[in-house]
């Protein structure tokens, strides 16, 4: 019983199956094939309701209006004399004769006049000039009526529905612009057939269209697929070109358009119809278009230079324009689909779509480009409404088709991201757009220890600062990461919590993934401190202070705030770590950073440049502000003592502080506060400031332009040399010899004092430059001025420490001797008896080759502090130059009166020569001679001196002022030597 029961029902079952696949598939598959069977059979097999009818052309005889012809008596008698033709360009209009056939006068008929833009016509029997039929704009009257877009005269209305009684038709006709006027002669039937025909033709082009274009638009703001409503447009302005090529424009949607309107309308159909075109295309084709920019550019600015046009080209003008710019467009976007089709051979699929593309943009462009050249009556109204409407068709359903394989794409990887959600080691997530999460896969909920329920919401912002999701984006693209934290520190070890993230934008929605990035960066900021910091004291090192201090510069640029810089030491800490060791000194050290610290804030970064140097950063203060803060310091360090075990040590330091201004480098910001700190050194001060526009900044700055010049191998702008006489003091007329010094002059003409070029010139290294530039210098001039220098016995000139140990320089120094051999007996180089002595060997090798040459030595500085007396035998040189401030005080102090005699009595017996520096007065001078002092220099002689004073003097006694002296010179001169 069970078993029959079952039987109907799987019956019943297969025939509901069956009536739902019949349904589907009559509906799907029988019906439009039907439709489309039915449709073929209509056209090819039943009579039209609106077949094709066509007039004949009729010649006529044409006279311009502009011949003068003032009535038509004058223009009939003048056309008798003019041949017939079919067709005549007009300008502004022309009075016509026009030949009526036979026909006309057996039937009624009707002359079309189909040119357009008629601003009037008006027609006369040729016999009795009676007026027949006129129009003025579309109002006619008489015989004439509006016939589709042009018009026309109708001929025979009588009762008998004869013909006319006349073989000729007298016209006058005037345009709004150039026009090819042509006539024909209808039956009244077939016009009436054509004009419905036209208006069928309009209705149908009209209503399929803007149909279409309506339901894209209801597509777009549905689906939110913007790319239909830029279609929708393009089919719009498709009509409209349609009816301009087929001389449908002047209404629209069965409306008459006002005349004025015509024109500047059909040159904004062109243009925005190609703007329209060129966004339509790109947003189809975007990575085609996209890797041509140069053309993507070129046809922006022609799309955008035909709009400007178009209002304010005449048509004539505008139209050739526009001609130009839609043939450069109608090849470029033909080459580019060419090209996508060649270089994507995998998407073959879509050539159809793209030869629908390009065909209804021929079609369209056709029709524009025949009535452009006035080729429009080649256009059929019927056929061209249907190529119009099947080519729009076509790329609606190519267009539909392209946006359907991009949705099936997103599709595609819509399932594999929501597959990918389950899989992937990664958090993934999706955001709407107030940032609500939609979805979040396991791997994220586990990282955030999150618990699922599914009635709460959670947004971005409840875990993550707020981002800026388009630049999220494209840095993604861009193969970067996004480093962000979470807003929850973590609970193990309270420290933030970093993730990268990447994110891509889907409409409105955010598809994302995150990763846990915290011990890698935290790993990372190690090594970074690693790099920027130093290991004994936890500071900043010297490249971490250089970072910190160019991002203080660029800020300081921007904001315009202030900024400062300290440069500190330690006084004698290298004593310490060579008495009690560098685990003393490393102490001590950590101890110093300590204390800074307690005093600097956050904002204000310190360095460890060197052993016992440190450089201090005070952005967004003052000078003022950095001088007390550098004070505070100085008070902190200097009052207590460090201890380290059981010892105590009392370490001070000093500081200098400069303010740095816009235009200062890193190193010079850097250089001018160690400077400072020198400048401190010198002047036993514990804080010394260079503010902005104080001197010594100046100077320093104009030190580093000047070492700038002499390293880059500019020549040095600012150098020059002056002479300082030097005098026997026996036989003084006898002998015009002098010192060389150097002198330094900054932008503004002011004098730098040489001992600091000197000393900066010597940290810098380019002392060596100096060196050279002098003794190149004083040799050119002694060999230009020798014959003017005949009681020269000989030149001194300085020779630094850092050059004497300087191999290559010392090369450049005999270099340049060998150039001028015979002035080498001239020149006594000296040397600082300190630096002749660190390097006892060196120097005793180097005076020997500057003996060899003929060159002699001075030990300058003699007795200023060195025990050298044993040495001067080993060093062999030829002078002594005793330290000046022995000689200065010795008439006041009698030690240094026995200490410059035993210089002396020492210099004799090793056959040396003795120069004492810095005399001042003429007494001096007696005493000197006296102890057997060979010769003076100083002011009781001469100041330093010009070179042409120098070559202006004959004898010493020209360059003395002092009468004392001049006194002296007198007395122990001989007579001869006198002028």
């Amino acid at each position: 019983m069970k078993a029959l029961d079952a039987t109907p029902s799987k019956l019943l079952e297969k025939l509901r199956v069956v009536r739902r696949s019949g349904i589907y598939l009559f509906s799907l598959w029988v019906v439009p094939l039907a439709i489309l069977l039915f449709s073929i059979v209509a056209i090819t097999g039943f009579a039209p309701l609106y077949p094709s009818t066509s007039g004949a052309s009729l010649s006529f005889r044409s006279l311009p209006l502009a011949a003068g012809h003032a009535g038509p008596r004058e223009a009939l008698a003048a056309l008798q004399t003019v041949p017939q033709q079919q067709r005549v360009e007009l300008h502004n209009g022309a009075w016509l004769l026009i030949n009526l056939p036979q026909q006309a006068q057996l039937q009624p008929a009707a002359i079309d006049f189909p040119a357009r833009d008629a601003e009037s016509i008006t027609c006369w029997r040729p016999d009795t000039l009676q007026v027949i039929g006129s129009v003025q704009g579309r109002a006619a009257s008489g015989a004439m009526r509006t016939s589709r877009l042009g018009n026309a005269l109708m001929l025979g209305h009588n009762d008998d529905q004869a013909g006319s009684s006349f073989d000729t038709l007298l016209c006058r006709a005037e345009y709004g612009k150039p026009t090819v006027f042509s006539t024909e002669v209808w039956t009244i039937p077939d016009l009436r057939i054509a004009s419905d025909r036209f208006h069928r033709g309009i209705a149908l082009l009209n209503g399929g269209i803007v149909t279409l274009a309506l339901f894209l638009t209801i597509i777009a703001l549905r689906n939110r697929e913007w790319v239909f409503l830029l279609l929708g447009a393009w089919l719009i302005g498709n009509l409209r070109l349609g009816a301009y090529a087929l001389r449908w424009d002047s209404q629209w949607l069965g409306y008459a358009l006002p005349p004025d309107w015509q024109e500047l309308l059909r040159k904004l159909t062109l243009a925005a119809y190609f703007l329209v075109t060129y966004t339509l295309f790109t947003q189809l084709f975007r990575p085609t278009s996209s890797r041509h920019p140069g053309l993507s550019r070129a046809l922006q600015w022609l799309g955008v230079a035909q709009l400007a046009a178009a209002f304010v080209l005449p048509w004539p003008v505008f139209s050739l324009l526009s001609g130009l710019i839609w043939a450069f467009g109608l090849v470029a976007g033909l080459l580019l689909l060419r090209r996508k089709l060649v270089r994507q051979p995998q998407q073959r699929v879509f050539s159809w779509r793209l030869l629908s593309l390009a065909v209804a943009l021929t079609v369209s462009l056709a029709g524009v480009v025949l009535t452009l050249i006035g080729q429009e009556e080649l256009l059929d109204s019927f056929s061209s409404v249907l190529a119009l409407l099947l080519s729009n068709l076509m790329v609606a359903l190519a267009v539909g088709g392209i946006i359907r394989e991009g949705q099936r794409q997103r599709m595609r990887a819509q399932t594999e991201l929501v597959t990918g959600y389950a899989v992937a080691p990664l958090g993934l997530f999706t955001l709407d757009a107030d940032g609500r999460f939609l979805r979040m896969n396991a791997v994220l909920r586990d990282m955030l220890a999150l618990h699922e329920h599914k009635n709460d919401t959670l947004y971005w912002h409840d875990l993550f600062p707020p981002q800026q999701w388009e630049a999220v984006a494209r840095d993604t693209l861009d193969g970067k990461d996004t480093d962000i934290l979470l807003n929850e520190r973590d609970p193990a070890t309270r420290q933030p919590r970093h993730f990268a993230l990447r994110a891509a934008l889907a409409g409105e929605h955010v598809e994302g993934s995150l990763q846990d990035i915290t011990a890698r960066t935290r790993a990372m900021n190690e090594l970074r401190g690693m790099v920027d910091n130093d290991p004994l004291t936890q500071a900043l090192n010297r490249r971490g202070i250089e970072k910190k201090l160019d991002e203080a510069l660029r800020q300081m640029i921007e904001t315009n705030a202030p900024c400062s810089l300290a440069y500190m030491d330690l006084d004698h800490f290298k004593r310490i770590n060579g008495l009690f060791g560098h685990t003393a000194g490393d102490e001590i050290l950590k101890q110093v950073t300590e204390r800074l610290r307690r005093i600097l804030t956050e904002d204000q970064a310190m360095g460890r440049m060197g052993s016992d140097e440190f450089i201090i950063l005070f952005p967004n203060m003052t000078i003022s502000e950095a001088r007390s803060t550098a004070q505070r310091i100085i008070g902190e360090l200097n009052e207590a003592s460090y201890q380290v075990g059981q010892r105590h040590f009392h370490i001070r330091s000093a500081i200098g502080v400069v303010e740095i201004h816009h235009g200062m480098t890193v190193a010079a910001a850097i250089s001018a506060a160690t400077r400072a700190c020198r400048d401190a050194r010198k002047q036993h001060q514990d804080v010394v400031v260079y503010e902005h526009d104080s001197s010594e900044l100046q100077a320093h700055t104009e030190e580093l332009r000047l070492f700038d010049q002499l390293e880059g191998g500019d020549s040095p702008k600012g150098l020059y040399l002056e002479m300082q006489p030097i005098m026997a003091l026996k036989n003084c007329d006898d002998s015009l010899n002098f010192e060389i010094l150097l002198r330094v002059r900054d932008t503004h003409g002011r004098l730098i004092p040489t001992g600091k070029i000197v000393s900066g010139a010597e940290e810098s290294g380019t002392i060596t430059i100096i060196d050279k530039w002098v003794f190149s210098a004083t040799l050119e001039w002694l060999l230009k001025h020798g014959d003017r220098l005949r009681k020269t016995q000989f030149v001194n000139v300085n020779l630094s420490g850092v050059s004497l140990n300087n191999d290559k320089f010392i090369d450049n120094l005999f270099h340049l001797l060998g150039r001028y051999p015979q002035l080498s007996r001239k020149l006594c180089v000296e040397i600082t008896e300190g630096v002749a002595l660190q390097n006892l060997e060196r120097t005793r090798e180097l005076i020997t080759r500057l003996k060899a040459m003929g060159v002699r030595i001075a030990l300058d500085d003699f007795g200023a502090g060195y025990t050298s007396f044993s040495y001067l035998k080993q060093l062999g040189a030829d002078a002594i130059k005793i330290d000046g401030t022995l000689v200065r005080d010795m008439l006041a102090n009698e030690t240094n009166t026995a200490i410059v005699r035993t210089i002396v009595e020492l210099a004799q017996n090793l056959g040396m020569f003795i120069i004492a520096e810095w005399v001042e007065d003429v007494h001096a001078l007696e005493v000197l001679r006296e102890m057997g002092v060979d010769y003076v220099q100083g002011y009781a002689v001469s100041a330093a001196l010009t070179p042409m004073e120098i070559l202006d003097a004959e004898y010493v006694s020209d360059l003395v002022t002092n009468a004392d002296t001049l006194a002296y010179i007198s007395r122990h001169s001989q007579p001869r030597s006198r002028r």
